[in-house]
């Protein structure tokens, strides 16, 4: 009686781990989900007006800017001036090309070339412009949906 009591419970213990192989084997069975790569060159980037900003454009690498967080590139003539104007959501961006003049309220404007990273919070008053005599580009990533609100100094 004893020793059938032990087989018992030997059995017992070995039911979860036959259980936890067989989920093991059974996630090994589905196929793994496909990762896909995105592979854009400069010459493909599909450049639009931002209608808020004259003279400058945008070019999304991911996301929607309608609709939430996203990252885009930003061009921006040279000599173009954004007055002092806030967005919904903060910004983190990596100036590419040209020196941008980005301007906190209450400061002078700041002269930031190639390299340069800046970080803007949602709401806070600030200008934009790109120092005339190259065009600017800036690559940013965006906590939010995309708006430029004109605020007063």
């Amino acid at each position: 009686m004893k020793q059938n009591i032990l087989l018992l419970v030997a059995g017992l213990s070995f039911i979860p781990a036959a259980g936890l192989f067989a989920g093991q084997a059974e996630k090994a069975a589905k196929p793994a989900a496909a990762k896909k790569a995105v592979l854009r060159a400069a010459s493909e980037m599909k450049w639009v007006d931002i209608p808020e900003a004259k003279g400058a454009q945008q070019a999304v690498a991911w996301g929607n800017p309608q609709k939430g967080a996203h990252s885009s590139f930003a061009k921006f003539a040279g000599g173009t001036e954004l007055p002092m104007h806030t967005h919904t959501a903060g910004s983190r961006s990596v100036v590419i090309a040209g020196t941008m003049l980005e301007g906190l309220e209450g400061q002078q404007p700041k002269e930031l070339g190639p390299g340069s990273y800046f970080y803007i919070p949602g709401e806070l008053k600030h200008t934009t412009a790109c120092k005339a005599g190259a065009d600017c580009i800036i690559y940013t990533d965006w906590q939010g949906a995309f708006d430029m609100k004109p605020a007063t100094p």
